[in-house]
């Protein structure tokens, strides 16, 4: 089948967060993919247990928001079989997110970016593809933000700062200048690392930490100021 321009798919399907940039993304998205052979299997019952919210999508027979759910472990042979080549990687968990990318790339489909109309990136910041910037989130002067990166929500991320691949930044979490932070990292709602810090591969910053050391790969760290709480050494990072 001939390729259709514009069209993108999303890969995953969580309400909070493929379903969310489904809601503001300017391109068309012609498919939710979950990348298993495995159908999800999800009670809609326990999955709005706990939640106020009324409106709260999950999959049904095969769709996701009235658009077909691709479930297949190859699903970029799949997508091309419907003339698809362009998808965002949306999975919550960092290294999935790399790993999918990885086999977009291999079977050549093209990854793209999402930018919130409210976003700001400043002159000459770098940003690599797959990266989802969300509403009002800053990407400061000359800052670097690689591959498979999310920020979330109002998140700040300073001058000259740099962000590997894979790393999740919550809502809220304002990093200084010439912070970096490692493959995987995950920056949890409301954290402050002040200037100059180093966070390392697959390291953990709690809510509302205050990070005024380098954090080591693998650490998970909490509190004001910020102290390691968990030593996680089998980080897939």
């Amino acid at each position: 089948m001939s390729e259709t321009p514009g069209r993108v798919a999303l890969v995953g399907w969580h309400e909070g967060l493929a379903g969310l940039v489904h809601a503001w993304l300017d391109q068309p998205v012609s498919h939710f993919v979950h990348p298993s052979d495995e159908a999800p299997a999800v009670d809609p019952v326990a999955a709005r247990a706990g939640r106020a919210a009324s409106r709260f999508d999950i999959p049904q027979a095969g769709r996701f928001k009235g658009l077909p759910l691709v479930s297949s472990a190859n699903w970029p042979a799949i997508l091309r079989t419907e003339g698809i080549c362009r998808a965002l990687v949306l999975l919550a968990d960092g290294q999935d997110r790399l790993d999918q990318i990885a086999l977009a790339r291999a079977a050549g489909i093209e990854l793209i970016g999402a930018r919130h109309a409210s976003a700001t990136i400043l002159p000459d910041a770098i940003i690599g593809d797959n990266v989802v910037l969300h509403a009002r989130s800053l990407i400061g002067y000359r800052a670097e933000i690689r591959a498979g990166v999310i920020i979330n929500s109002g998140a700040q991320i300073d001058h000259h700062s740099v962000i590997e691949e894979g790393v999740t930044i919550d809502p809220g979490a304002i990093l200084a200048g010439n912070v970096h932070v490692g493959r995987c990292a995950r920056i949890h709602t409301g954290a402050i690392i002040i200037n100059r810090l180093s966070i390392g591969e697959g390291a953990v910053i709690g809510a509302g930490a205050v990070v005024i050391r380098d954090v080591p790969p693998g650490t998970t760290v909490a509190g004001n100021p910020a102290r390691p709480i968990m030593r996680n050494p089998n980080t897939r990072c």
